[in-house]
């Protein structure tokens, strides 16, 4: 004799753990499209990187010098 219990129990297994694996390969398809900026954010981000540099090079040049004031007398001369 059949037994129609085990075979629907085997079906319902089978059918749950194909649904198990599809999630997982969604959420592993999402976790590596979030490791891989887009080239917009690529570029975003060299801009910025370069804007800095930029930045501080400029900074550099461009340092105030500490210059000794020369009042005497509360006038300038």
């Amino acid at each position: 004799m059949f037994d129609y219990n085990y075979t629907f129990v085997a079906l319902a297994r089978s059918e749950y753990e194909e649904r198990v694996r599809k999630v997982e390969m969604e959420l592993l398809a999402r976790q590596r499209a979030v490791r891989q900026p887009s080239a917009l954010s690529q570029a975003l981000y060299s801009l910025g990187e370069w804007l800095e540099a930029a930045g501080a090079h400029l900074k550099a040049q461009h340092q105030t010098v500490a210059i000794r004031q020369s009042y005497g007398n509360g006038r300038a001369g």
